[in-house]
């Protein structure tokens, strides 16, 4: 491990380093000025400290409606956590600060490992996840980082109007940073350890460096550059575990006029693990089912992978961006993103139901291990292009603007396996506690190999218009026509898996506002989503030929804002119904069916799942070197109908807490010899949910948790330096289900250290 992190730390650190002060020396040879004369007296900046705290409220967005809003105006919920609010969290991941998004949970430690409203957005795809408006995830089962980020941009419920398909929970647009048109570096350091009940303070360390440097091109007016790079060790608190990650991101924006510009972004980015499936139930009843279920689990640092167990993800992308304002007043957009990623993972898992030994659905306390050898491949292609124009009209008292455009593309998708099995042998199975790990060999690859390849293309028309009546009523329009195809093969067995489905459908959205005075505004809404079925989902005979998947929400609620914008709320009631849904059945093919190969899970088309809640959202700033803000949402999603298991109706959905909450403050000493020395604190809630499938034999509860954070600022001259304490407590607590039969265990107390300076 030390040799891996060694050769991982050093030399790509150097590489990075190397090609980050090229970049960095070229503009500055290019921006020096000529040099002053000797007699000449330089007058130095002086430097101020500012005990005002940025606002975490962010007034307006162009992500709801594709168009620059006022957030009081959306008729649908839209939470933002700003530069302000990220930073103030020390996050180096983007998994770091989702738990303080209200309706938000996390389910994964992957990119699209979180719920919106109960409904996940885990999968094989990742709809719900844009990056400046277009999809494509350049890491997918790695931790993204921060570095590069802006801000977070949290929409809740089924938009696919303007977006195309989705799952029904809400979108996540994730706003990277653009070149400045003022020369300005900053380099951030973070030090990381744990010091809880596992691990002793310096034991286990986290490390990384950041570096943002922009401003013009030489002494040019128009073309701007931004290179941020970011190279890390961000190991878990799991004994043994290991996670290093390097992502570049260059930028260039050349704007001929404030309203023409074009804009060039790209990304590098790997992210090289030790693969961790967590821990497993041990049912110490007869049945794993229902709330009468009890379990326990090995003590928290119970490993079951061995050391050689490894899963890498390696992205890039192109991301091109122009507008400009045409004759007439009409403003033209046209935006494409380019992506192409590979993930592998080589382990020994138990997230298999045929590990247990003697064979059982779930573990027991006689039970052992028989880990299943797992060997993938998969690769990921995305090319999209979105264009539209806008333009606003005025008659009378009567103001409306008009969006119109096109967007669609293509994703590749190629699923390798080159080994699915075969299990352990008995005489090798480990223990339930204290498994002796690293003691064989991977078996021969060839088991269960399968080589699925998927084409899936997609065009979408849309259009919208956002009427405004008088000075208080608002109404919002729009509808969307998608055509798409997915079409694909097993190459391994082609006469036999070759498959082509297509759609064609329309997803519409209505919403209404009404200004009640200056400050209260009243808003309800109607909106529609559409997302297509992997094809990796086999029914009983073997055929992955499932109907698309629909969305459909009401929603209703109610904004306030001061005039001063400091103390803003927002309370909302939401129903979403989910048709065509398409679940695990808990069993495997025993015997090549259809398309399916030996070993590949068996799913089942469900017929409705509903989730209904309220949610209240508070952020206030009583003064300017105070902040608050806090967050609770009450969340009811269940099986609604079913015809295949109508006993389910009613049970809640995996990983779907009912009740969860968030509050974090922070408040800096405003004058004395204190000044520049800040303090805040942080509550996350999540309740009591539920991990398994209600349609299965394994079905339980997990119990709900509470953790505590804390964090000290300190700033002086041009140098801010931040300890962050997450789980303060150190409290013991399962965070969520990665699966029916493992668990993910939130991670020990962490101390992180981080020192940046601007210039």
């Amino acid at each position: 491990m030390h040799t891996v992190r060694s050769l991982f730390g050093c030399n790509r650190l150097a590489g990075l380093v190397s090609v980050s002060l090229s970049f960095f020396a070229a503009f500055t040879r290019a921006q020096t000025a000529p040099q002053k004369a000797d007699t000449e007296v330089v007058q130095l900046e002086a430097f101020t400290v500012s005990t005002s705290i940025e606002s975490y409220h962010q007034t307006s967005s162009t992500m709801a409606s594709k168009l620059p809003m006022d957030l009081k105006e959306l008729p649908s919920s839209l939470s933002i956590l700003n530069s302000a609010a990220i930073t103030d969290r020390n996050a180096v991941i983007l998994t770091d600060v989702v738990a303080y998004v209200v309706g938000a949970t996390a389910s994964q430690n992957s990119v699209n490992g979180f719920s919106f409203r109960g409904f996940p957005n885990t999968g094989s795809y990742t709809q719900n996840i844009q990056y400046d408006g277009l999809m494509g995830a350049t890491l997918k089962k790695g931790g993204a980082s921060a570095s590069n980020v802006d801000s977070l941009e949290f929409l809740k419920g089924p938009n696919g109007v303007l977006y195309g398909q989705m799952n029904p929970g809400g979108l996540l647009n994730i706003v990277t940073k653009n070149p400045k048109e003022t020369t300005e570096t900053s380099i951030r350091t973070t030090f990381g350890t744990f010091a809880g009940k596992f691990n002793s303070f310096g034991d286990k360390s986290t490390e990384t460096v950041s570096l943002d440097t922009t401003g013009p091109v030489g002494s040019s007016k128009h073309l701007f550059y931004r290179l941020v790079t970011d190279v890390g060790h961000q190991a878990s608190s799991r004994p043994g575990n290991w996670d290093n990650s390097l992502s570049i991101y260059p930028a260039l924006t050349y704007k001929w006029t404030p309203e023409t510009q074009l804009a060039l972004k790209f990304e590098a980015s790997e992210d090289f693990r030790r693969q961790d499936d967590g821990v497993t139930p041990i049912f110490a009843t007869a049945t794993a089912f229902g709330p009468t279920a009890a379990y326990y689990t090995a003590p928290f640092d119970t490993v079951y992978n061995d050391a050689k167990d490894k899963a890498i993800d390696r992205g890039s992308s192109a991301a091109m961006k122009f507008q400009t304002v045409l004759p007439g007043k009409w403003n033209l957009r046209v935006q494409s993103r380019s992506v192409w990623h590979l993930d592998v993972v080589r382990e020994l898992t138990i997230n298999n139901a045929n590990v247990f030994n003697p064979t059982s659905a779930f573990a027991k306390p006689t039970s052992t291990l028989r880990r299943q050898y797992n060997y993938v491949k998969n690769g990921h292609r995305y090319n999209f292009v979105d264009a539209n124009v806008y333009h606003t009209f005025t008659t009378g008292k009567l103001t409306q603007i008009v969006l119109a455009g096109v967007g669609g593309g293509g994703e590749f998708f190629g699923n390798a396996r080159l080994a699915f099995g075969p299990n352990q042998l008995v005489t090798q199975a480990v223990a339930l506690t204290s498994p002796l790990l690293d003691q064989f060999a991977y078996p021969a690859d060839g088991t269960g190999v399968t080589n699925q390849l998927t084409w899936q293309n997609a065009l979408g028309e849309y259009i919208s218009d956002q009427l405004k009546f008088g000075d208080s009523l608002h109404l919002s329009l729009g509808i969307r026509h998608d055509r798409q195809r997915v079409h694909g093969l097993n190459t391994l067995t082609p006469a036999l898996t070759t498959f082509a489905t297509e759609l064609s459908a329309n997803t519409k959205q209505l919403g209404l506002v009404y200004d009640l005075n200056s400050n209260f505004s009243a808003y309800t809404s109607w909106s529609q989503s559409l997302k297509p079925q992997t094809n990796i989902a086999f029914d009983t005979s073997g055929n992955s030929t499932f109907p698309p998947e629909s969305g459909e929400q009401y929603e209703g609620g109610i904004k306030f804002d001061t005039a001063s914008k400091n103390l803003n709320i927002t309370l909302a009631s939401y129903e979403i119904n989910r048709t065509n849904v398409v679940v695990a059945s808990g069993t495997n093919f025993t015997v090549a069916t259809g398309a399916a190969q030996v070993g590949q899970a068996i799913s089942r088309l469900d017929g409705k799942q509903t989730s209904k809640g309220i949610e209240c959202e508070v952020q206030w700033q009583p003064i300017p070197n105070w902040q608050l803000q806090a967050g609770y949402a009450y969340s009811k999603a269940i099986i609604a109908a079913s015809v295949k298991n109508p006993a389910t109706i009613g049970m809640d959905l995996a990983n779907a807490p009912r009740v969860s909450g968030n509050f974090w403050t922070r408040y800096n000493i405003a004058k004395g010899e204190l000044k520049g020395l800040g303090f805040g604190s942080g509550l996350v809630y999540v309740g009591k949910a539920w991990a398994g499938d209600p349609t299965t034999t394994v079905y339980y509860n997990m119990p709900g948790w509470a953790r505590v954070d804390s964090s000290a600022y300190y700033v002086w001259k041009r140098y801010r330096f931040s300890l962050n304490i997450q789980n303060l407590l150190d409290r013991r607590y399962i965070a969520s289900a990665q699966s029916a039969l493992t668990l993910n265990l939130g991670e020990q107390r962490k101390f992180t250290f981080s020192a940046s300076t601007k210039f």
